[in-house]
């Protein structure tokens, strides 16, 4: 399961601190979040077919995969990471819009994120830039998921496997970093109903395969990681915030 996480440049678009916008808790069989998912799709498919740059293409595109994951997953076709009676669906709200939807496991160790996409106009940076468009809202999501934790007395750790790459250096600006055995997956990670899948496995007995390495799982604990820069310092002084709020 993959978390993405692709926002334009900051200078291009509205910024919001993630305490900023409103998260909505929202049931998994709702059929408004079915059509909202694949309203991003046609939307995304739609983009790419108008023509893009290609930074912007191949955010479109990894936005389009995870949206295809999150509604299969949420519409009963395909498995996901944890068991169904247990998963948490959050979305952030800002402008009148959703601007991302995740689904969420709380795991004894940590909130671990599944699926996190968010809104096609947040991708398109320079491609002009919508007026929908509201920086953060993947980040918001982020926070309120390391609240969620703090809640549940799980340090406010937040884990889960990035999507590609391309987003693996966000998230080591907001201080994850790549999980290790002696993190102990299987307590940050949910077990389905058939168990954990392969790829945790492999990364618990530190033998991760070529999917684990492109698409590497990853751990904030903010007790232990020293995130650097402006950006980690406002996300993390956010999170603790809505923890403090009990959001």
């Amino acid at each position: 399961m993959h978390a993405s996480l692709g926002e334009p440049p900051e200078r291009r678009a509205r910024h919001l601190r993630p305490a900023g916008f409103r998260i909505l808790t929202l049931s998994p069989n709702d059929p408004e979040l079915l059509a909202t998912l694949r309203s991003w799709d046609a939307l995304g498919a739609s983009l790419l077919e108008a023509g893009a740059g290609r930074g912007t293409r191949l955010q479109l595109e990894d936005s389009r995969r995870i949206v295809g994951e999150l509604t299969r997953v949420l519409g009963g076709e395909e498995e996901g990471e944890g068991a169904p009676a247990e998963r948490i669906v959050r979305a952030a709200m800002a402008g009148g819009r959703v601007q991302a939807i995740a689904t969420l496991f709380l795991c004894r160790r940590a909130a671990f994120i599944e699926l996190l996409a968010t809104a096609p106009w947040n991708l398109l940076g320079n491609d002009p830039p919508d007026p929908r468009a509201v920086r953060g809202a993947g980040r918001a999501l982020v926070a309120h998921a390391s609240a969620l934790a703090s809640a549940a007395r799980a340090g406010g750790r937040v884990a889960l496997q990035a999507e590609n790459p391309r987003c693996v250096e966000f998230y080591l600006r907001l201080g994850f970093a790549r999980m290790c055995p002696s993190d102990a997956p299987l307590a940050l990670i949910p077990r389905g109903e058939k168990g954990w899948s392969p790829g945790v496995l492999r990364l618990a007995r530190g033998a991760p395969g070529p999917d684990e390495r492109r698409a590497p799982w990853m751990l904030l604990d903010p007790g232990r990681l020293q995130p650097t820069g402006a950006r980690a310092a406002r996300f993390l002084a956010a999170a603790s915030t809505l923890a403090a709020e009990g959001r």
